[in-house]
């Protein structure tokens, strides 16, 4: 995985929010030590961090949350 493909998804990741393969693939791509990439993830944690101080918690729908804890329940 090259570094130009990474741009929009180092805040992805640390939400969690990243396939499981895109997941992997940044890490082992982090793993191999690139210089720019453990920059900009540094960065990403910084943002993200700062975003969820400001940011005010979500109560999902009733239907929905019910949805969610089905399927988590299935796995």
């Amino acid at each position: 995985m090259g570094c130009r493909h990474l741009e929009e998804v180092y805040e992805l990741f640390l939400l969690g929010a990243l396939s499981e393969q895109g997941s992997l693939d940044l890490r082992d791509h982090l793993a191999r030590g690139c210089p720019r990439c453990l920059v900009r993830i540094r960065e990403a944690t910084e943002s993200v961090y700062l975003l969820s101080l400001f940011s005010k918690p979500a109560r999902p729908n009733r239907r929905v949350k019910a949805e969610l804890l089905r399927r988590l329940h299935k796995k």
